[in-house]
């Protein structure tokens, strides 16, 4: 089975070269990196140089929340598609890692085809603050002021109050049932691809979730719930996510503490990992995702040659 990867990156190249490593050689990488990041142009494009990066794109400037980043998203899907190689995509970001060895991953995917990971409740939920609807119902100028910088988030905000006590509000007419959830997920390519297709067959719904904040987590996740893959959702986007605040963080940045509820969870990517307060725990990742690989390899081998003995009456006596 071949996997696509999607990543969307901000800062950090060797921590994401160390990710895309740890996908394997045999992955499809896909990359999109925050243009108005100030990084080393050499030390970027150095991530062509791994075998299994397919693309490398700088294509948007994403802020926090801007319909830019489900752009990206969007523009990678939309190449791994294409490429018509990989039966899965996987979306995840460059803090993430995986929780099994390739081999392992792929016989865990393998067990579960047919099935597509992605975390969804219908609108309005208590999942998220007023319901989740007043992310589309005002504008939220999210691709034009960095909410990252200096007071900018409270002059957002003080622009979506305001409009909320002028009493204006977007139309929400002519959209599908709406859901959200995590950014992130595991689909299959026919899914991704169906996705796709309607958003070209009816351009107006990606251009009405210009200026909503956060889009990547509703539009996606609506027209996948009003797909023929709906039946096939599980309710789960196979991500571990510690959402106290700790290293500074929200989510926490996990550490080497993390470790055994790492392995426990059933999950096939954690994050938020970040040097160096990862560093221990990316490493016993690895030292565990080889021996589960190895097993998994092993596991395979009996299997195929149990398969391949002749049974009693088709013996040559």
């Amino acid at each position: 089975m071949v996997h696509a990867f999607l990543i969307t990156a901000y800062k950090d190249v060797p921590r994401l070269r160390q990710l895309v490593r740890a996908l394997g050689p045999e992955a499809h990488v896909y990359i999109h990196f925050d243009r108005k990041s100030r990084v080393d142009k050499a030390e970027l494009d150095g991530l062509l140089d791994e075998e299994n990066v397919n693309a490398l794109s700088r294509k948007y400037r994403v802020n926090w929340g801007s319909m830019a980043h489900l752009k990206a998203i969007l523009h990678l899907a939309r190449l791994a598609v294409d490429d018509g190689e990989a039966e899965h995509l996987h979306l995840i970001s460059g803090s993430d890692h995986p929780l099994l060895g390739p081999a392992a991953f792929d016989a865990w995917m393998e067990a579960h085809r047919g099935r597509e990971f992605l975390e969804h409740f219908a609108l309005p939920t208590n999942h998220w603050r007023n319901g989740g609807l007043d992310r589309i119902m005002y504008y939220h100028p999210l691709d034009l002021i960095n909410v990252r910088r200096g007071n900018n988030r409270d002059r957002v905000n003080r622009f979506v109050r305001l409009q909320g006590a002028l009493g204006i509000t977007r139309r929400m007419h002519g959209l599908p049932p709406l859901y959200g959830g995590s950014t992130w997920w595991s689909l299959s390519r026919a899914c991704v691809a169906h996705v796709l297709q309607r958003l070209d067959q009816e351009p107006h719904l990606l251009r009405r979730f210009a200026h909503t904040h956060c889009a990547e987590e509703i539009l996606i996740h609506t027209l996948v719930l009003a797909s023929p893959f709906a039946s096939n959702v599980v309710n789960d986007n196979l991500r571990y996510v510690d959402w106290h605040r700790r290293h500074g963080s929200t989510p926490a940045v996990l550490d080497r503490e993390d470790l055994h509820t790492l392995l426990g969870s059933g999950k096939l990517f954690a994050r938020k990992l970040e040097r160096p307060i990862s560093d221990e725990l990316i490493e016993e990742l690895e030292r565990v995702n080889l021996q589960r690989d190895r097993a998994s390899v092993q596991c395979v081998q009996m299997h195929r040659a149990q398969s391949a003995r002749p049974k009693r009456d088709q013996l040559d006596w």
